[in-house]
């Protein structure tokens, strides 16, 4: 969830995609805004940066981290780069 609370990301496995979504004030009602591609094969694991401004995907099959800068108005995360590593399962940020 977007640290102002106004968006939440999924990961599709099987579709290889994330989902975004928009909250209501309240939190309770999701809205989806677009499904793009997680910039690999079986996304296993979303991390968002604590600014909210970068949001990183593990992908497990094909061996990747990759990360998207995301739109501060809609919330659609665009590709920005990616790294190999084998069998990616979690991101954590330090």
């Amino acid at each position: 969830v977007a640290p102002d609370g106004r968006f939440l990301w999924t990961a599709n496995r099987g579709h290889d995609s994330i989902s975004v979504l928009t909250l209501d004030e309240t939190g309770e009602k999701a809205t989806l805004v677009a499904t793009v591609g997680c910039g690999g094969r079986w996304p296993r694991d979303l991390t968002l940066d604590q600014g909210g401004q970068w949001l990183y995907v593990a992908n497990e099959r094909s061996g990747n981290v990759s990360w998207f800068a995301v739109d501060a108005e809609t919330g659609v995360p665009q590709r920005a780069g990616s790294v190999e590593v084998p069998a990616a399962s979690c991101v954590v940020l330090g």
